[in-house]
């Protein structure tokens, strides 16, 4: 019986993760153990500075924490250093690990945080500082369910369109976006290797949603917000420029793969790009501009429709 469900995948694992929803009635996609992995691999394909790969072994290494070993889509194996934390255990899991994995079952694994909109899943992307998790939590206080936050997992080849799966009900928030937000961080662990907070979401949508738009983010120093669509090239520069962990795909032997996915993407969604002042951030007057884009949240009576379909 699989313990958890993330990415639209059942996990069996034997590291606890509880940031994680339950497991469904259904046969494990994915085993996680804790034991014994190498500390390098027999004629790698390619590698960086702490990871390393086969077309179907992944291996990266976290100083003073774990080996993770990620094997053909399915299995991540953990050896972990004694007593080392279980937070960032599960940090490098969630993160590097299942990007890995992610890339390994074939999925367009992006850089983004999305969230559910009336017509589907709506994207963020840009640089680290352009707002995308400042403006997702301002979304979810509207009432929009987030889907992901980093890391979005979308499956391009699904028969009704590109399809986006839900993550895990947290998100990362600055000490200043959470004070901007009114979120309580004190007691909240932090982000390794970040100024973030790991803070609790709700609502929060674990479904597969059908991929709506991708967002662009940038700062500007005029006064005002736009908007725009972008022509097709540029739709495919900023699909492909925010890929997770894209040194990866190289090492792994997927970059025609990803070339392809990246593109069928960008073909299929709306893809704008949104550019605000650098100061003040104009938040608010940004999701009400966005929410004439989303068509709303998703209601009450549409969540239980969708649950039962």
């Amino acid at each position: 019986m699989p313990l958890y469900t993330v990415f639209g995948l059942q996990i069996d694992s034997e590291l606890l993760v509880p940031w994680l929803l339950p497991g469904r009635n259904r046969a494990a996609d994915v085993r996680i153990r804790l034991g014994s992995v190498p500390t390098a691999l027999p004629e790698p394909l390619g590698k960086g500075g702490y990871f390393e790969a086969t077309r179907d072994t992944f291996l990266f290494r976290v100083t003073d924490l774990a080996r993770f070993l990620v094997v053909k889509g399915q299995e991540i194996t953990i050896d972990r250093v004694p007593d080392s934390s279980e937070h960032l255990l599960r940090t490098f899991l969630l993160g590097s690990a299942f990007g890995a994995l992610l890339h390994q079952r074939g999925l367009l694994v992006m850089h983004a945080s999305s969230i559910q909109t009336a017509r589907g899943a709506a994207l963020f992307v840009g640089p680290s500082g352009q707002g995308k998790s400042t403006l997702m939590a301002a979304l979810v206080d509207r009432g929009y369910a987030m889907l992901a936050d980093d890391v979005t997992a979308i499956e391009v080849d699904s028969p009704s369109g590109p399809q986006a799966f839900g993550s895990f009900p947290r998100m990362r928030l600055s000490a200043e976006a959470a004070a901007r937000l009114n979120y309580q961080i004190e007691t909240l662990p932090r982000v390794p290797n970040s100024d973030k907070y790991l803070v609790p979401v709700d609502p929060f949508c674990g479904d597969a949603l059908p991929v709506h738009a991708v967002f662009a983010l940038n700062v500007h120093e005029a006064s005002s917000i736009t908007l725009a669509p972008v022509d097709a090239v540029d739709r495919f520069a900023i699909v492909g420029n925010n890929t997770y962990r894209y040194g990866f795909l190289e090492a792994l032997g997927l970059r025609q793969m990803h070339f392809q996915a990246a593109a069928q993407l960008a073909k299929a969604v709306h893809v704008s790009r949104i550019t605000r002042p650098a100061s003040p951030f104009m938040l608010d007057e940004l999701v009400d501009r966005l929410e004439l884009e989303f068509g709303g949240p998703v209601s009450a009576t549409q969540q239980i429709e969708q649950e039962v379909r």
